[in-house]
């Protein structure tokens, strides 16, 4: 145990002053943390901590306790818990007992000084050995304090968050929505964009969860929403989000935002809908076009839009049926092979671009005499017609691209 038997006379000397200390930290701290950037109804309970600090440090010094034992007091605890619940930084906290630090030695110092001797040098290092072990001591108690309330209110507050999302999306009964909304700190009377972002298997958890928060910033930075977007976590590699969405979503920009910061990061876009019954729907959206994209496998691109797969997405509950489909449209294209690939995704391209050749040449950066070649094969080889009504090759071509399960390995 370290004793500090000479420093009594130094704690006697400051109980007269204690007083005046208090008043002086409370206008410091005060001036260097304005009330107003932690919470006006924190000032009193800011005040009780100082005060409580400032007496604790003069009882211990007066009685010579050994400051690694301390504990901190109550209202300087309550203080910290508080802060913790309203979410200022432990850094605010820190910096409020550097600042009662610094003045509490002038102070002390200033009293050893008073007293001349050969002894004042000793003395002055033997309070800064103190000095140091008390706030080592206190900033470690009240950061623990701080941090087991914080993930308490967090985890508290995560779990009233959630219930309200589960309520939201399953529709049962009336919803209070103001008490939602102060739950979960997001608007419920605005257009919502909602979208579910994962994480690729194989990347290591920490950076998972850094890619799934840039990409949430990203989507909040070209959506405008500024933060106010909702975020839950469903699993450790998977967010779900929704946004606030004033007018047109531009899913193109969505898009190559994603691809260009090259993320091991998904996003599935749920359809745009206004208020409690678009914020259910364009989850429900968000959620098959994962669940399609999902079933694509490495193959579908890093955004999915609900609304540009819609007819795909509502097939994901049921894909057995479809085998046989494919295979009667298809043929032999339905097969599951490199070349057949290559010869769908030609034929697909070739539909899109209204069967023009050179249009479908520049879109899959080919010479166009590639193009003739292989969409010749689809309807001289292969037998598929493509100067007729293409509506059902073109569904069974999507079907291959989404739900790549259905394709076969045999004939």
């Amino acid at each position: 145990m370290a004793s500090y038997g000479s420093l009594v006379w130094v704690g006697q000397a400051l109980g007269p002053l204690t007083a005046g200390l208090t008043e002086d930290l409370i206008r410091a701290t005060e001036e260097l943390i304005s009330v107003r950037d932690l919470a006006f109804d924190l000032a009193e309970m800011r005040a009780a901590s100082i005060a409580e600090n400032v007496s604790l440090v003069q009882y211990v010094l007066a009685n010579n306790i050994d400051p690694a034992t301390v504990a901190p007091p109550a209202a300087a605890a309550a203080y910290a818990q508080r802060l913790a619940r309203r979410g200022v930084p432990l850094t605010a906290l820190l910096r409020a007992y550097g600042i009662g630090q610094y003045r509490l030695l002038d102070a002390a110092i200033g009293v050893i000084l008073a007293v001349p001797g050969r002894e004042q040098a000793t003395r002055v290092a033997e309070l800064l050995a103190f000095a140091g072990t008390y706030l080592d001591r206190l900033n470690s108690s009240m950061g623990r304090i701080y941090e087991t309330e914080r993930d308490r209110w967090l985890s508290s507050r995560q779990a009233a968050r959630q219930q309200w999302i589960a309520r939201l999306l399953d529709g049962d009964g009336e919803i209070d929505a103001t008490t939602a909304e102060t739950a979960l700190g997001y608007r419920l009377d605005q257009r919502h964009l909602a979208a579910e972002l994962w994480a690729a298997p194989a990347t290591p958890g920490p950076d998972a969860v850094r890619a799934l928060e840039q990409a949430r910033e990203m989507l909040s930075t070209r959506l405008g929403a500024g933060g106010t977007e909702l975020a839950s976590a469903t699993g450790a590699r998977d967010l779900r989000l929704w946004l606030p969405v004033g007018g047109p979503v531009d899913i193109s920009a969505i898009a190559a935002t994603i691809a260009e910061a090259e993320l091991p990061v998904r996003v599935a876009l749920g359809p745009p809908g206004d208020g409690v019954p678009g914020f259910r729907y364009s989850a429900r959206g968000a959620a098959r076009a994962k669940a399609l994209a999902v079933s694509a496998g490495p193959g579908a691109p890093p955004v999915v839009d609900f609304d540009a797969v819609a007819p795909f997405a509502l097939l994901v509950d049921d894909t057995g049926e479809l085998t046989g489909v494919v295979e009667r449209i298809l043929g032999p294209l339905a097969r599951d092979t490199t070349k057949m690939a290559l010869l769908r995704h030609t034929l697909d391209v070739f539909l899109a671009e209204s069967r023009s050749y050179s249009r479908t040449a520049r879109v899959l950066d080919v010479h166009r005499n590639t193009v003739q070649y292989r969409i010749q094969q689809v309807t001289g080889r292969y037998g598929i017609a493509v100067d007729t009504d293409t509506f059902d090759i073109r569904f069974a071509l999507g079907v291959c691209r989404w739900h790549p399960q259905v394709l076969t390995r045999t004939f």
